[in-house]
């Protein structure tokens, strides 16, 4: 029965186990022994209104002592923190408190969230020293500054850390990832202080690594032997990968990563499984290759930037499919404006790269389709190469989220060029596509919500 009521409270908010522990002997135990606590002005039930007129320091710091005294320490697993406040010493001297009390507790999980406005605060490592730190699994920390040192920290169960807007050097993170040799997923976001990430090979159990951002980054060098889930997104920089072979999903976000990817990835990472391409500005094509993807399943690529000086070829993507023996899932979103240079009048004469059938694929998805020419002639090419196709799904529109999900009550707003646009697409998948979808295939054509826009 114990069980049955811890499940119980588990499944509670914050607010509601509060409540609960009011009325119940049973839930005031269950309360001060919470294995969860998840400090935010949701969770609380503070109003943002109250966080503009700087009253939300105050009654934020009051409920969170509050909670805190009265919980045992018994238990606790997982910590988690938004913290909004003034950047002074009594400020501090609150988020510190909370924080020994949760690390002495021998939490499992922390996750520090400091608000922009809170610019000086520098993470108290000592927390971290005589072993208090050797429980915590997972640290995600953002807004802050993380000095650690070798005599201090010490992280000896750390399989995962996320370091967002955190101010750390080289040699500091360096430290830090020498004293968590269990590491398996490292992320990296918006750390302007790191020039070279150097990852060292007695970090043998780390997978998965993401750098987002970092601009004063020039290169990284990693000598993990287990590596195999790379993402990373910036500028161009100076890779060194100690183990391509051990690659098997890669996700990369800067200029000309396409032309990239298709002369370079089947040589450096033959062994892709998954592959994720984002560009914000390309040439004029895709270049044709000799190098093969022999293992890859899944591809998707996006144009993600306005700065394309002039129109692309889509139809040149067929060169990764192509390459791409085994490949089964082909997404390509686009989501700078379409250049529409169809009339609707013209004939579309199929241009032949290769005689190669694209026999494993299986599901392909355009968002952002529009009636650019070269772009029509990929889909068509896909639909007469493809006896495998089992799904197409053709989307006109460069909405991320509409009021037909779950999440959403309103379709994000589009302006009246894209409109025009999408209904210019609808028009030419009518009259160049429709026709040729095979009956097996399951074709779906998204458009415009005619519920969140007047056409």
């Amino acid at each position: 029965m114990q069980d049955i009521w811890r499940l119980i409270h588990s499944l509670l908010s914050l607010q509601d186990a509060a409540r609960a522990a009011c009325v119940s002997r049973a839930f005031l135990c269950l309360w001060r022994c919470r294995p969860h606590l998840t400090f935010s002005l949701q969770t609380l039930g503070l109003s943002k209104m109250a966080c503009k007129k700087g009253g939300i320091a105050r009654d934020y710091n009051k409920k969170v002592d509050r909670i805190l005294k009265k919980h045992s320490g018994t238990g606790m697993k997982k910590f988690e923190i938004e913290f909004y406040g003034p950047s002074n010493a009594n400020t501090y001297y609150h988020l510190n408190n909370w924080l020994e009390i949760a690390i002495t507790s021998g939490i499992e999980e922390l996750t520090l969230r400091l608000t922009p406005d809170v610019t000086k605060y520098n993470f108290p490592c000592s927390l971290l020293s005589d072993g208090r730190g050797d429980l915590i699994q997972s640290l995600h920390l953002s807004h802050c500054s993380f000095r650690p040192t070798v005599e201090v920290v010490s992280l000896r169960s750390l399989t995962s850390l996320d370091l967002c807007l955190v101010r750390i050097t080289d040699r500091e993170l360096g430290i830090l990832l020498s004293n968590s040799l269990v590491l398996e997923k490292l992320g990296i976001k918006y750390c302007d202080k790191i020039n070279c990430l150097k990852i060292s090979c007695v970090l043998e159990r780390l997978s998965s690594l993401e750098v987002f951002e970092c601009y004063s980054l020039q290169m990284v060098e990693s000598k993990s032997p287990n590596l195999c889930s790379f993402c990373f997104g910036g500028e161009q920089v100076q890779f060194s990968i100690g183990e391509p072979l051990q690659m098997k999903n890669l996700q990369v976000i800067f200029p000309n990563s396409i032309s990239f990817g298709r002369a370079e990835l089947p040589f450096s990472m033959p062994n892709l499984e998954t592959l994720n391409i984002s560009s914000r500005c390309e040439m004029s094509h895709t270049p044709t290759a000799p190098g093969k993807f022999l293992h890859l399943r899944y591809l998707s690529i996006t144009f993600a930037g306005w700065r394309f000086s002039r129109a692309y070829d889509y139809f040149s993507l067929v060169s990764f499919l192509d390459a791409s023996p085994l490949l089964e899932t082909f997404i390509l979103c686009i989501l700078q404006k379409g250049k529409h240079d169809l009339t609707l009048r013209d004939p579309i004469y199929p241009r032949q790269m290769s005689e190669r059938q694209h026999d494993s694929l299986k599901n392909v998805k355009i968002n952002g389709f529009s009636s650019t020419k070269s772009l029509v002639e990929l889909t068509c090419h896909i639909l007469q190469n493809t006896t495998s196709l089992e799904c197409l799904t053709l989307d006109t529109t460069r909405i991320e989220f509409r009021c037909s999900d779950s999440s959403v009550d309103v379709c994000l707003p589009s302006d009246r060029d894209a409109i025009k646009g999408a209904h210019k697409a609808l028009l030419a998948i009518r009259t160049y596509i429709e026709g040729i979808v095979p009956a097996t295939v399951k074709f779906s054509v998204l458009e415009p919500c005619r519920r969140c826009y007047a056409w």
